[in-house]
C-alpha cells in the first residue's frame, strides 16, 4: 500500500468536452451587426436630414440648400425665413401627433369606425396645415433669392428627394 494511491483526492478529472463554434454561426453574427450597421445609419441619416410627416420635404429641404449657400447669404435667409420655420415646426409635431391619434384610434379594440374617422380627419387637416407653412417657409425663402439661387434650388431638391412631381409646389417633371 505505500506505493498505491488510490485516494480519490489525486484524480485529475478532465474538463467536459466542448463544442467547436461553428464557422456558420460566426458569419450569422457578423452579416446580424454589418446589417444592424446599415438600418441604424439610415435611420441616423434620415434623422439628420429631417424627416416627418412629410417625409423630409418642404420647409427641410429648402432650408438644407439655404444651408449649402455661402454663409452671407444663408444667415441672411435663414434669419428672414426664422418665424415661419418656428411655425412649421409647431405644426409638425401637430401633425405626428395626430398621425399617432390615428393609429390608435385604427388599433383599439373594439374597433370605432367614427373615433378612426375623425381621427383620420384631424391628421388631414394637420398635415395640410403643415404644408400651407412649408408652403410660405418656401415662398418667403424664394422671394429673396436671386434667379439663380431658384434655379439652383430646383436642381438640389431633385438631387436630395425633393416632393414628388404632382406636390403643389413642384415644377412638372422635364421630359
Amino acid at each position: 500500500r505505500a506505493g498505491k494511491t488510490s485516494d480519490m483526492s489525486e484524480q485529475v478529472t478532465a474538463p467536459p468536452p466542448t463544442k467547436p463554434t461553428s464557422r456558420w454561426l460566426k458569419l450569422a453574427l457578423i452579416l446580424s451587426l454589418a446589417v444592424n450597421v446599415v438600418v441604424f445609419g439610415a435611420i441616423v441619416g434620415a434623422w439628420w436630414r429631417g424627416g416627418g410627416p412629410m417625409g423630409g420635404r418642404g420647409a427641410g429641404n429648402v432650408v438644407g440648400y439655404i444651408a449649402s449657400l455661402p454663409p452671407d447669404r444663408r444667415a441672411e435667409l435663414m434669419q428672414r425665413s426664422k418665424g415661419l420655420r418656428e411655425q412649421s415646426r409647431a405644426l409638425r409635431q401637430a401633425a405626428r401627433q395626430a398621425a399617432r391619434d390615428r393609429a390608435a384610434a385604427l388599433l383599439a379594440e373594439p374597433f370605432d369606425k367614427q373615433r378612426f374617422i375623425d381621427a383620420q380627419t384631424r391628421q388631414i387637416e394637420a398635415e395640410q396645415r403643415l404644408r400651407l407653412a412649408v408652403r410660405d417657409v418656401i415662398a418667403e425663402a424664394a422671394s429673396n433669392m436671386t434667379a439663380a439661387e431658384r434655379r439652383a434650388f430646383l436642381n438640389w431638391r431633385d438631387r436630395h428627394g425633393g416632393p414628388p412631381p404632382d406636390a403643389d409646389d413642384a415644377p412638372p417633371p422635364k421630359r
